[in-house]
């Protein structure tokens, strides 16, 4: 039931007050009540009047609490509803995030396990790169102090011209100005040459991917420069037979080429067979015994036409050889005896396709330049094109069928 305004109930006790008033008057008037009992029963009406009102009016202030307490229990029921919610939502974006992250640092180990050794070695090329520029950097001012100090060497010397040793101080100033230039030009070679082998072995590892760690090039080993070219023609020719005289590091990049591109099969021979074990060890390491094999051929004595006797290996390794595409001749190493490379354009040509490449590595050296020398003087088919590597290399190829 709904409770009369405030208002109100004052002047419905107000006129009940004065009513009861007025009743009393007229009886105190009368005689029929005393003065003093009527004054306390106007005052009585009065107070009970004022105290209607005010229960009244508390009543209603309680129906108003009452009602509040109920919004508010509706309010923290719906709050607490929605911080239920939000925890759920909270767990299931946790969860989300631990899959993500884990999903993240499997990718990441994936990523890395897949650069491994790649961003090792690079890493060293380019810090050995950095180191030697820095040195051609010390050496450049290194060369204007010392030109420096010579141009006022100079000025003294023309000061003293008459003075014993002077001209002979003069001499070995030159001298020395000699030494600083030869020594820069040095330094400045070998660092754009580490720039040229790092800038082949990046292209070479982007090209190929290599699944395993590879043993360093150069030294010894084939340069990357000429691994590149041998790649591209690989790449552009497809020869089905690729012939390696020696075996190492270079059959594991030959070997990658011919699977990136497709049917061809690398047939290495090596003299040393500790080290032809090596070299299978590492074909298998990289899954490459598909499309790779070594055979071992120890060095035996060849007699050419004119009776002259060469080191080289055993024949009988290519006898079964068919059309070869391409002829890889870093074997057997100089040491071995004086144009020890010379057999293979003999050996090697009548089971070459009439398309073949010859490359010859190391051809900076006087032995490999007299070999190929010899090479196109006794067989005029064939035309020579210089390379431009580290060690130096030549290409043989026919120049008609």
């Amino acid at each position: 039931m709904r409770t009369p305004p405030p208002r109100l109930l004052l002047a419905a006790s107000a006129a009940a007050a004065g009513l009861a008033v007025l009743a009393l008057v007229p009886l105190s008037a009368s005689g029929l009540v005393d003065p003093l009992q009527a004054t306390q029963l106007a005052l009585s009406a009065v107070t009970l009047a004022i105290a209607a009102a005010l229960i009244a009016n508390v009543r209603r202030t309680d129906g108003k609490a009452l009602r509040i307490d109920a919004r508010t229990k509706r309010q923290e029921a719906a709050l607490a509803q929605t911080g239920s919610d939000l925890r759920r939502i909270a767990t299931t974006l946790d969860d989300l995030a631990g899959r993500l992250d884990d999903a993240g640092r499997d990718r990441v180990r994936h990523v890395l396990a897949a650069l491994g050794e790649d961003r090792m070695e690079l890493t060293a090329q380019s810090g050995r790169l950095a180191g030697l520029d820095e040195a051609v950097t010390r050496l450049n001012d290194a060369t204007r102090e010392t030109t420096t100090g010579l141009a006022d060497l100079r000025r003294a010397h023309d000061r003293l011209a008459t003075a014993t040793g002077v001209q002979d101080l003069a001499d070995r100033l030159t001298d020395l100005a000699g030494t600083v230039r030869d020594t820069r030009s040095a330094v400045t070679g070998t660092a754009r040459q580490t720039y040229t082998q790092l800038e082949a072995l990046v292209d070479l590892r982007a090209l190929l991917q290599p699944r395993a760690p590879l043993p360093p090039l150069r030294g010894w080993a084939a340069s990357p420069d000429v691994l590149r070219l041998l790649v591209g023609r690989i790449a552009t020719a497809r020869p089905k037979t690729i012939l390696e005289c020696g075996s190492g590091a270079s059959t594991i990049w030959l070997a990658y080429a011919a699977q990136r591109f497709g049917g061809g099969h690398v047939i290495a021979l090596e003299h040393d067979e500790r080290f032809a074990q090596s070299t299978r060890d590492l074909i298998l390491a990289h899954n490459l015994q598909d499309v790779a094999e070594v055979r071992h051929a120890p060095l035996t004595t060849w007699t050419d036409r004119g009776g002259e006797t060469f080191p080289w290996y055993d024949v009988r390794a290519v006898q079964d050889l068919p059309e070869v595409g391409l002829v890889f001749v870093d074997g057997p190493p100089g040491a071995t005896g004086p144009e020890a490379r010379y057999p293979a354009v003999p050996l090697l040509l009548p089971h070459c396709a009439s398309d073949a490449w010859i490359v010859l590595d190391d051809a900076d050296r006087p032995a490999e330049r007299e070999i190929a020398e010899r090479w196109l003087a006794e067989y005029p088919e064939l035309a020579a094109t210089s390379h431009k590597a580290e060690k130096g290399a030549i290409i043989l190829r026919r120049t008609h069928g």
